[in-house]
């Protein structure tokens, strides 16, 4: 499951990055400029947060990065995509990663972590 979180682009009720975390989502979409009690929150929960490629959506990604680093949250990457050219190239996903400030370890760390939730999905799915 996934909420579209409080983004800085679009106007979303004050208080659905809370109430998704508190729901049990596998990935809050754009959390904007969420709260240092809702990230700790998501750490704790194993909620991940989007580090997002969308334009608009990714003018936080920065404050979410610190904030789950800070916290141990767990980032995932997505292109929240809309036709098919919002598909990520691997230069575009690496200038994401690196310019929301992720350094080597923590960008290996969100690829493991991608993967261990796709599995989960799939297996859920089934």
């Amino acid at each position: 499951i996934i909420v579209h979180g409080e983004t800085a682009v679009e106007p979303v009720e004050k208080g659905t990055n809370r109430v998704a975390i508190e729901s049990g989502v596998d990935i809050l979409a754009h959390p904007g400029l969420i709260l240092d009690e809702d990230v700790k929150r998501a750490a704790s929960l194993g909620i991940n947060l989007e580090i997002s490629a969308r334009k608009g959506h990714s003018i936080t990604n920065g404050h979410v990065a610190k904030l789950a680093v800070k916290y141990g949250a767990k980032l995932v990457l997505d292109s929240d995509a809309h036709a098919p050219g919002d598909f990520l190239s691997e230069s575009f996903r690496t200038s994401v990663l690196y310019g929301c400030g992720l350094d080597n370890e923590k960008i290996t760390e969100l690829e493991r972590n991608m993967t261990i939730l796709s599995d989960k999905i799939i297996k859920r799915m089934k």
